[in-house]
C-alpha cells in the first residue's frame, strides 16, 4: 500500500467494494487533522475551511509575486473511513511541514449530509503518474479481486465514476457541527 499506514479499526475499504464500486449509507467520512477538529466539532464543516493553512499559501503566492485568489472549495467526503484516513493522513503531514506542529490524522462521521456529488477533479489524480491514492486504490481493487476502471482516457469517464469507483465525493454545502462526530477505535 502506500506510506499510510492505516489504523485496523479504520479499514473498510475493502469490505465496502464490491463490481458496482463501495457501498454507500447514510454515513460518510471526511479526514482531516487533528489541529482543526475543535472548530470543526464547533462550527461545522465549511469548504475551503483550513484558513490558517490557506493564509500561508497566499503569503507564499504574495511573496513570490504572483497573484493571490480567494477559495472557496467544496468539503470533500467518501464512503470509506480508510479513504478518508489517507486524506486526512496528508492534510496533517501538510500542516506539520508548514507550521511545525505534531498533529495526527482524525477521521469524522457525517451524518446525512444534504447532497453528496461525484468529484471530477479527480481526472487530475488519474492523469497523475504514480499518484500515491491510485496506487492504495488499485491495491485495493486487486486484493478484492475487481477490475480496475479503465483509464486509459480519464477525460471521457462518466461523472458517477468518481464517487462510486474512486470514493471521491463533495458536498458544496457546509456541514453542520451537530452531523458531526470523531471516529474512535473504541467508537468505530
Amino acid at each position: 500500500m502506500s506510506d499510510i499506514t492505516t489504523p485496523d479499526y479504520l479499514k473498510d475499504a475493502e469490505q465496502l467494494l464490491s463490481d458496482s464500486g463501495f457501498a454507500t449509507s447514510d454515513d460518510w467520512y471526511h479526514g482531516t487533522s487533528s489541529g482543526l477538529v475543535s472548530t470543526i466539532l464547533k462550527d461545522g464543516l465549511k469548504g475551503g475551511g483550513d484558513s490558517e493553512t490557506a493564509a500561508r499559501e497566499q503569503g507564499t503566492l504574495g511573496t513570490i509575486g504572483n497573484r493571490q485568489f480567494e477559495s472557496s472549495e467544496p468539503v470533500f467526503l467518501t464512503q470509506s473511513k480508510e479513504l478518508a484516513y489517507f486524506w486526512a493522513a496528508r492534510k496533517a503531514h501538510t500542516r506539520n511541514l508548514y507550521f511545525r506542529k505534531e498533529e495526527e490524522a482524525v477521521v469524522l462521521k457525517i451524518s446525512s449530509p444534504a447532497k453528496v456529488t461525484p468529484d471530477v477533479g479527480g481526472t487530475a489524480i488519474l492523469l497523475e503518474p504514480s499518484n500515491t491514492y491510485i496506487t492504495m486504490l488499485k491495491e485495493v481493487y486487486e486484493k478484492k479481486g475487481i477490475d480496475w476502471i479503465d483509464e486509459s482516457n480519464p477525460l471521457k469517464l462518466p461523472r458517477e465514476t468518481y464517487l462510486e469507483k474512486l470514493g471521491l465525493g463533495y458536498s458544496y454545502d457546509d456541514i453542520p457541527a451537530e452531523k458531526i462526530s470523531v471516529v474512535s477505535e473504541d467508537a468505530s
